[in-house]
């Protein structure tokens, strides 16, 4: 199949302004404040709701790869899209907090990772020859939506109250997802793009070596190294994007405006930070590429806690959410590259379980450290900590990794 018969890069568009909508999930700094102020709700308690929203990421991923699977991508957009639209808006309508965990954190959440799924799965197989960069542009939406979301949202908040913002950014985000799912046409397998043909060992790799299913995946040492790495690389990104503003207030003085726009300091580096990493491990390899994420993560983690400057939080902004991004980026180049795109969708999503564990960690250590020592000090050095034991994992991945591709082409050989 050829390029001329699908538009992969139409298709490339849409999906990306699909992930800047349900990318709203990451500007839940802006939200937080103004909900706890709204009703005294305790910071743990709102907290919750963002480690809820992202610890059901893996079920929305496997649930979203299923009907990926099944039905093709434009499924997921449209059920996950109402689910994500209507969970926002019914948001606005809250009146104690564990009304929120089902409306936001459950049914917007869920809506968000199934779209995801299907929008990730379905232009990595459109990109065979450019995976790391596809998979950066698609994740860079989602990574985006913050950027753009944060300083609106908060501008909506201060004129109309945080329960209207969600009224409006559910109706919005519904209508915007439907008219873009109908540009979604679902990958042909085999698909080629025009003058391109796959390198020589992957065109006599044998396909069943290739396209693994989930049980025979869980099988594979490797994959659980890759579990690790990911739960690792992601915990410090999470932590920060989702305490941003209240780091920036309570730790830096920053006004709630200015605050926001730290998140979409973070959110604007998140996304770049998909596109280059994963561009850069189409070049230089995976295994690379995430090592030098974790030193990178690891010094922004370090400098977060010595630093009083705003100038030293910013730095530290950029480099740990860029890294956030690039987790998000390359993992999905990985899974894709190690066990096929035949069962992409169910397998990332139980990958993604690694997210999940991050989430569940991240700002919860936050926001209990905090409440107990009216600091974030402690929780940055375990950010930091994981980042190295993340990194030892990272050497290990890389040994492994080279021991498949030497006994793949001596398979080939024979």
């Amino acid at each position: 199949m050829s390029e001329q018969k699908y538009n992969r890069w139409l298709i490339l568009g849409a999906a990306v302004v699909i992930n800047i909508c349900i990318g709203t999930l990451y500007a839940w700094s802006v939200f937080a404040l103004p909900l706890g102020k709204t009703f005294g709700w305790a910071a743990t308690s709102i907290a919750l709701a963002f480690t809820i929203n992202h610890a059901l990421s893996p079920v929305a991923m496997i649930g979203g790869g299923y009907i990926q699977d099944r039905l093709g991508p434009k499924a997921n957009v449209i059920i996950g899209g109402i689910m994500f639209g209507v969970g926002l808006f019914i948001t606005g309508f809250v009146s104690s907090v564990e009304t929120l965990y089902i409306t936001y954190s459950v049914l917007a959440g869920i809506g968000g990772g199934c779209v995801y799924s299907g929008t990730l799965g379905n232009t990595v197989k459109f990109f065979p020859d450019k995976r790391g960069l596809a998979a950066g542009l698609v994740a860079a939406g989602y990574g985006s939506g913050a950027t753009i979301v944060a300083p609106v949202a908060s501008s909506m908040i201060a004129s109309f109250g945080v329960l209207t913002t969600f009224k409006i950014l559910g109706a919005v985000f519904f209508v915007v997802i439907m008219l873009c799912s109908l540009l979604i046409k679902n990958a042909p397998a085999g698909f080629k793009p025009a003058g391109w043909n796959p390198p020589v060992a992957v065109k006599t790799t044998k396909p069943a070596a290739r396209d693994l299913a989930w049980t025979q995946m869980l099988r594979d040492s490797t994959w659980w190294v890759v579990l690790v790495m990911l739960t690792c690389g992601a915990l410090s990104g999470l932590m920060i994007t989702a305490f941003a503003s209240p780091i920036g207030q309570q730790m830096f003085k920053l006004s709630p405006m200015d605050a926001a726009l730290f998140v979409s300091l973070v959110a604007v580096s998140n996304s770049l930070g998909r596109i280059i990493f994963g561009a850069v491990s189409d070049k230089i390899g995976r295994s690379n590429t995430i090592m030098i994420m974790y030193v990178i993560s690891a010094l922004g983690m370090l400098n977060l806690t010595f630093t009083s400057s705003v100038a030293g939080f910013a730095v530290s902004a950029i480099g740990v959410g860029a890294v956030f991004g690039g987790f998000m980026s390359t993992m999905p180049s990985i899974i894709s590259e190690r066990y096929g795109l035949k069962n992409f969708g169910v397998n990332y999503g139980i990958t993604f379980i690694g997210f999940s564990l991050a989430a569940i960690f991240g700002p919860m250590t936050a926001a209990t450290v905090r409440q107990s020592t009216g600091t974030y000090e402690q929780a940055f050095w375990i950010a930091l900590g994981l980042n190295i034991v993340g990194l030892v994992f990272a050497f290990i991945f890389r040994t492994l990794d080279n021991r498949s591709k030497v006994a793949k082409q001596i398979t080939i050989s024979k």
